[in-house]
C-alpha cells in the first residue's frame, strides 16, 4: 500500500477540520482589529503642539544637577537652578 493511498473519508476529514481550525475565533480577530483602527487618537493642533514647545523651552531647567533630593511626596527627585526673577533657586524636580 503506498503512503498517500489513505481512505477518502480520512482525508475529508482531515480537510474540514483544518478548515474549521483555519476559521477559528475569526470574528474575535476581526472584531480585536477594528477595536485597534478605531481607538486611535488624533494629533493636537499644529497651534497646541507649538504653543507646547514654547512652554517646554520656557520651563526647561537647563541646570539639572546630579544631586538627588526628596520631592514632597516621599520620592527622589533632582536638585535644578531655575532662574525666577532675577535670581537663580535650587528647587527639587521629577526626574
Amino acid at each position: 500500500m503506498r503512503p498517500n493511498s489513505a481512505p477518502t473519508d480520512l482525508r475529508s476529514m482531515l480537510a474540514t477540520t483544518y478548515e474549521e481550525d483555519h476559521h477559528r475565533f475569526e470574528e474575535r480577530r476581526h472584531a480585536h482589529q477594528r477595536s485597534l483602527l478605531e481607538g486611535r487618537f488624533q494629533r493636537p493642533s499644529p497651534a497646541a503642539r507649538l504653543a507646547a514647545a514654547i512652554l517646554h523651552i520656557v520651563r526647561h531647567d537647563r541646570a539639572l544637577t546630579n544631586y538627588p533630593c526628596r520631592l514632597p511626596d516621599g520620592k527622589i527627585g533632582r536638585t535644578a537652578f531655575v532662574e525666577v526673577g532675577d535670581a537663580w533657586v535650587l528647587v527639587c524636580r521629577v526626574t
